[in-house]
């Protein structure tokens, strides 16, 4: 079930968070930053703040009384994206993954999109998560040439994105699922 984080779930969430950065990460990052710096308490804390801005949500996958992933979304602040949907953050907890979790929070994401009459999805993931990169490129993602390099950690994002339909063409999402498909 996704439903809305809450400010109950933030634990959890902090800890799902440092446990897949850690798995994903491992290689690209300093094993010194993924188990010093990051922590589920400095991971609680940022998240505690990641609502601050305006139109930015957060859900959380859940069964059987257990957070087993989660994601944010806000509106794209790219320039050149007003009509796009920004995932900002999605995880799922390494010892769930390969459940199809992080497919049903993607495809919640562009539910959500869709709902709220963006025209794509974007998100920014690490160059060398060559894992991430092949999770979102098999479900129709593709990078648009967008690329940032921070020179103080050594690593590149590329942006991806998903076109979901420019116009509502007056059926509902699972309608359009099955067209699509």
């Amino acid at each position: 079930m996704l439903r809305r984080m809450t400010d109950a779930d933030i634990s959890r969430v902090a800890e799902i968070h440092v446990f897949a950065q850690r798995k994903a990460y491992r290689g690209i990052f300093s094993d010194d930053w993924l188990f010093r710096e990051t922590t589920v308490f400095s991971r609680a804390e940022e998240a505690g703040t990641w609502f601050e801005e305006e139109g930015v949500e957060g859900f959380v996958f859940e069964d059987a009384d257990i957070i087993k992933g989660f994601v944010v979304i806000s509106p794209c602040p790219d320039k050149g994206k007003p009509h796009a949907l920004e995932l900002e953050r999605i995880f799922v907890d390494p010892l769930m993954q390969g459940q199809g979790i992080g497919a049903k929070l993607l495809e919640f994401c562009e539910k959500n999109a869709y709902e709220r009459d963006f025209s794509e999805v974007c998100l920014w993931t690490l160059e060398d998560n060559k894992e991430a990169r092949d999770f979102y490129e098999k479900r129709g993602y593709a990078h648009d040439g967008e690329r940032e390099h921070f020179d103080d950690i050594s690593v590149t994002q590329l942006r991806y994105t998903k076109t979901i339909m420019a116009v509502k063409e007056g059926f509902s999402w699972q309608q359009r699922k099955v067209i699509d498909d």
